[in-house]
């Protein structure tokens, strides 16, 4: 039998013509879901070091969507120790294929993908079943690229909101959203992270600190936090002392109970974990119960939010004829 295997490759400048916030929130909210109904499996990420002293490497992240057919796999580097001029993550893939078949359909870029599926993704969708319902105000600690998608985010999801409280050492970053915003929502620039959380029940922690910028004293009733760095940037007390901390995943989010940097002292533990995302969607556990519950909900990331999101992408560029073919033989 002569099989004439094709494949559509989608680059990045294409996947940011067919992806949007409202997509990306929907494949982490679709992948929470079915894996919580067994209709995901993640598979382990491996990780491989390039250089002696462990900075930068290599990472295969796969998962099996059965619902939708497809398998894939993401294929990213984190250089924390880059050539000059070169970024710290770049060239990421996802290459998705056909589990009736087993053939391979496409291969999609995936740095944006990375962006959007993080802060602006699983992070709204952690928030829209862990929030106090139609939250006004949103404080938002850091303003690189994962705080920028967390609030465009948000703002799709959240209509109730109203201002947008921002906190960056960096002041031209905060001013450029401001002016990105200035028709649509108020945009509070603020000198401290204290100042950035006042008069806020909801707080995205986006940062890429290594230090707590926010401790366990300055959070009050009623505030939900979400982190995409575990415990980098925020006082792992905050977790220990709030009513309920969720991870997304369990499985692939113990890197944020065992890793030194994720989970400073290793204060946290297991049994601190009142439960994760798709458990909650899934209907296993309950959410927010009380308006005065502190909550806190961290997740890492995995490679199946950015495959749900790569096969959206792959859809979209059938439908509108975009992408190149590559024929395998």
């Amino acid at each position: 039998m002569d099989i004439r295997e094709e494949l559509l490759f989608i680059n990045e400048k294409e996947v940011l013509s067919l992806l949007t916030a409202k997509d990306a929130i929907e494949a982490a909210e679709d992948t929470f879901l079915h894996i919580g109904t067994g209709d995901i499996t993640v598979g382990n990420m491996s990780m491989m070091f390039v250089d002696p002293d462990r900075k930068n490497n290599f990472h295969s992240m796969p998962a099996i969507i059965r619902h939708k057919k497809i398998a894939g796999v993401k294929w990213i580097d984190t250089y924390s120790a880059p050539l000059p001029g070169y970024p710290f993550s770049h060239g990421n893939l996802v290459i998705l294929s056909d589990i009736i078949t087993g053939s391979p359909i496409a291969i999609v870029g995936a740095t944006n993908i990375t962006a959007m599926r993080t802060a602006g993704g699983h992070g709204v969708v952690q928030a829209k079943y862990l929030a106090q319902p139609e939250p006004k105000v949103l404080s938002v600690i850091g303003c690189g690229s994962q705080a920028k998608a967390g609030i465009r985010g948000f703002l799709t999801q959240f209509p109730s909101l109203r201002q947008i409280r921002l906190f960056s050492r960096s002041r031209q970053p905060m001013e450029q959203v401001r002016g990105e915003y200035r028709d649509r929502i108020e945009v509070v620039l603020c000198d401290s992270p204290e100042a950035a959380i006042e008069g806020s029940n909801l707080i995205l922690m986006a940062s890429g600190a290594v230090t707590p910028l926010i401790t366990a004293d300055m959070v009050t009733p009623g505030t939900t936090i979400i982190g995409i760095e575990g415990f980098r940037d925020m006082d792992p007390q905050i977790a220990k002392l709030a009513d309920k901390w969720y991870l997304g995943y369990k499985e692939p989010d113990k890197s944020i109970l065992n890793g030194a940097r994720l989970n400073p002292g290793h204060l946290l533990e297991s049994q601190d974990v009142f439960g994760d995302m798709t458990e909650l969607l899934s209907g296993k556990i309950p959410g927010r119960e009380t308006e005065r519950e502190i909550i806190v909900s961290t997740h890492m990331g995995m490679g199946a939010h950015d495959v749900n999101c790569a096969f959206t992408v792959l859809k979209r560029a059938r439908e509108r004829g975009v992408g190149q073919i590559l024929f395998l033989s």
